[in-house]
Parts: C-alpha cells; structure tokens; sequence
C-alpha cells in the first residue's frame, strides 16, 4: 500500500486484489513529523477493503455459482470491470496528483463499492447482480488509487514504510472476519450477509474518510481532459521507449501473466473448494450439501460443511501466506529479487496442479498445494515483484515504471474469464462437473508458463543503489 515504500516490509493481503502490490518510488511527504490519529485510520482503511476482496471470494463467487449454476458471467464481468479500472488509472491519478481532493473522490469511489456490496444479495436478476458487481469493482479499484496516494499526507517520509507495513498486516484481519463469518448465511441469508460485509466495510472505513485530507498538493489545479490526455501521453511515450530496456519489458510481461493467475486463483479459491470437496444434494433453491466422497477430515479436524472447510482452508491460507511473506522478505535479499520470483512462479504452478489433483478426493493434498505451494508462490511474487522492478529500471524512469507496473497488475485479469468459461464448457460437454473444476484450474498452468519464460528472459543488472534522498 504504499505510495511511498521502496522494498515492502510484508507481502500484500493473499485475498486482496493486486493492486496493493503496484505502488511506486519514494513519494515525499511535506510532514514534518508522523501524524498519529490520521495514520491509525489510513491503516485501518486497509482492513476495510479487504472486507470487500474477501466476500468476493468467500461469499459471492460461491453464491452467484449455486444460483445461476454458471461461472462464466461472474468471470467476465470481473474481467470487464479490472480492464475499465486499469485503463482508468491515468484518469484517477489526474484526479488524485493535482485536484486536491483524493480524500473526496476516496470517499465517492468506497461509498460505490460499498452500495454495490450491500445490493449482492438483494436480487435474482442476473442483470442486475452484475451491475452491482460491475459498479462495486470499479469502485473498489479506483479507490486504491486515492487511498495510496493520502499515505504521504498523513505519514513522513521515514515513517510510511512501516505505516505501509502495518496497513499490509492488518489488512488480514479484513479476510478474517470474512472467514469467521461464513455460517452468517444460513441464519440471516445472503442479503443480510452481504449487508453486514458492506457495514463493516463502511464502520472500518469511516476514520478515513473523517480524519485524513490531502496535504500534499499545494498548487491545486481544477480537474480538465488536458491533465488526462497528459497521463495518457506520459503513457504512451513510456510504453514506445519500453523495448529499449529488455529487462524491464520481459520482466512486465511476466509479472502480468503471473499475476493474472494469481487474481484468478484468489477470484475463485472459495468456489472452487466448495464445489470440488461438496455436491448439492438438494435444489437451486434448497440445497444440501454433501461430501463427495465421506466424510472430510484433517489432523483430527472433521470439515463435513462447505463453511466449516472454508473457514479451515482461508485461515491456513492466510497465516502462511503472512509467514512466508515474511521469509521470502529476507530471502529476496539474500538470493536476489530474480530468483525468488522466479522459483515463486514454479511454486504457484505447483500448488495449481496439487489443489487439482486433491481436489474432492484428498484434502491433505488439497491444502499442501493451494494452502502450502500455492500461499508460497503467492506471497513470493508480491515480495519479489517490486524488489525486482526496482533493481532493473534506469533511476531516472523508474516513476514511469512503476506506473505501468500498476496498469500491467490491474489488467491482469483475463484469466478469471477464461477460468469461468472453462468450468462451464467443460461441464456441460462431459457432465461432470469435478473434471470442468480441475480442468479450469489445470488450464491456468498455461500462462504461468508463459509468465515463467518470460522471466527466464529477463537479465539482472548490476547492483545499483536506489537509496532516496531524504
């Protein structure tokens, strides 16, 4: 989360989109000194939002699933609203690096994914769900935008690393309330589920709005298509000039497709665990979910319910994805950015292809590759990826980088797409729905590959120091 970090303390949230993990160099704040109160509410924002990523894995990809009995259209539609957010960004940084009211259009930007959220459940047009989910996206990835570019007005320069950081950490705590609240449906629904994530996304969030504002832009200027057309053009000379630093090219390429199937897997991994270890007995309108194949168990612990194996499935998921992050922090300085990116790369695709051979049958094999392979290789592509950026752009363009590199990441999102399409085609053509699963995600390995030969491309500079005046 920071705009303003140079080697992240922790890797972002695995159950957050990716754009935590597209911040730039060193952004100078005009503090003097730390704010406190402000600081603790930028924080605290990030468990918000995380709310937010996590009931789309969670909750509504699940329940969008049973009900429509397609995952096609929630794949696509999340496509399209990742795709119109990403080419949104130089728009949303015009607004935020020149208008003075990122905290304003912060505000605007949560209130729509909010009001999206809260409309999940409350609906069975299938028109009029996906709007909402379309609305709720956007504005979910257009808020990113304005809340990392506050982080300077209310940290100082040698203190928004750990501010970052500590927004990184507790941004966990936003999947686990999530996690712990996946029996609410059966008591409540899912309209009052959905109801309470978005009020609790809206209480996390309120210290922000209340207590940050913009302090870092002294020459406002009013909002025109001139400060766009500038972004788009900066964009544009960035993306010509780009073959002239292979490195830095072979390396975007591969960060984009391994973050596509990062997203795809965080986009489905509650739906693809319910429905690969469970099977609906019952209706679309009642159901009854029952094991595939006995009962399912783990060092003792029984997980005979899509809840309870959810709940088992994202805590692990997440706590070693926080400790590996943790590691790789270290070991990405020891080993260089390059190799753990790249033997990350081959972790993920690992753990893609233990979570689909486990899947329905074996749990422990289930776990050991989405959970353990699969948190690994997560957590190492997000602390390795902008370690790795830095070391191999020129200092003097390094701004521009780090700009496309936020684009590249909210674009990487045609996977979720292809994943849904898949499911479906492969279901529908052999009637089983277990193989349409573990085909989906076996065909992910496809552009992990392609990701991983891209980086086999890419040739290390020499060590160059980045260290940023103060």
């Amino acid at each position: 989360m920071s705009q303003g970090e140079i080697i992240p303390p922790l890797n972002p949230p695995p159950l957050e989109i990716a754009e935590h993990a597209a911040e730039g160099p060193k952004a100078h704040s005009t503090l003097a000194r730390t704010l406190v109160v402000p600081s603790a509410a930028w924080v605290l924002y990030d468990t918000a939002n995380t709310v937010y990523a996590a009931s789309l894995t969670f909750l509504f990809f699940p329940y969008i699933g049973d009900m429509f009995r397609t995952r096609s259209i929630q794949g696509i539609v999340n496509s399209l609203s990742m795709i119109v957010a990403g080419l949104g960004v130089p728009l949303f940084s015009s607004l935020a690096d020149h208008t003075g009211r990122a905290r304003l259009y912060l505000i605007v930007t949560t209130m729509a994914c909010i009001g999206g959220l809260a409309c999940f459940g409350l609906s069975d047009s299938v028109v009029l769900l996906m709007l909402a989910f379309f609305v709720a996206n956007l504005g979910y990835n257009a808020a990113l935008t304005f809340y990392n570019s506050l982080l300077p007005s209310v940290a100082a320069d040698k203190h928004q690393g750990l501010v970052s950081g500590a927004g990184v950490g507790l941004g966990y705590i936003g999947t686990i309330l999530i996690v712990v609240l996946l029996d609410l449906p059966e008591s409540i629904g899912y309209d009052g589920t959905f109801g309470v994530a978005a009020l609790m996304f809206f209480g996390l969030a309120l210290p922000c709005f209340l207590v940050v504002r913009e302090r870092r832009v002294n020459n406002r200027t009013p909002f025109s298509m001139a400060l766009v057309r500038q972004q788009f053009v900066s964009l544009k000379a960035t993306l010509k000039g780009l073959p002239r630093d292979r490195a830095v090219m072979w390396f975007l390429l591969g960060n984009f497709f391994c973050v596509d199937v990062l997203n795809t897997a965080i986009a489905f991994f509650g739906d693809f665990t319910k429905n690969t270890f469970f099977v609906n007995a019952g209706t679309a309108d009642i159901a009854r979910w029952v094991p595939r194949s006995g009962t399912i168990e783990l060092l003792g612990l029984a997980m005979n319910t899509p809840s309870t194996l959810l709940k088992y499935a994202g805590l692990t998921l997440n706590v070693l994805a926080l400790l590996f992050g943790l590691v790789l922090g270290f070991l990405t300085d020891k080993w260089g950015s390059l190799r753990v990116l790249r033997l990350s790369a081959a972790f993920l695709a690992l753990g893609l292809v233990g979570a689909a051979l486990g899947g329905g049958s074996n749990v422990l094999l289930y776990f050991a590759g989405i959970c353990g392979f699969g948190g690994l290789g997560l957590a190492g592509i997000w602390t390795a990826g902008r370690k790795l950026l830095i070391e191999l752009a020129p200092r003097d363009k390094l701004g521009e980088y780090f700009g496309l590199y936020g684009i590249t990441v909210k674009l990487s999102v045609i996977g979720s797409a292809v994943f849904g399409i898949a499911v479906d085609v492969v279901t529908r053509a052999t009637g089983d729905d277990l193989l349409g699963w573990k085909a989906a995600l076996m065909l992910q390995a496809l552009p992990l590959l392609l990701g991983l030969a891209f980086l086999a491309r890419v040739k290390p500079r020499p060590a160059v120091s980045h260290t940023v005046a103060p």
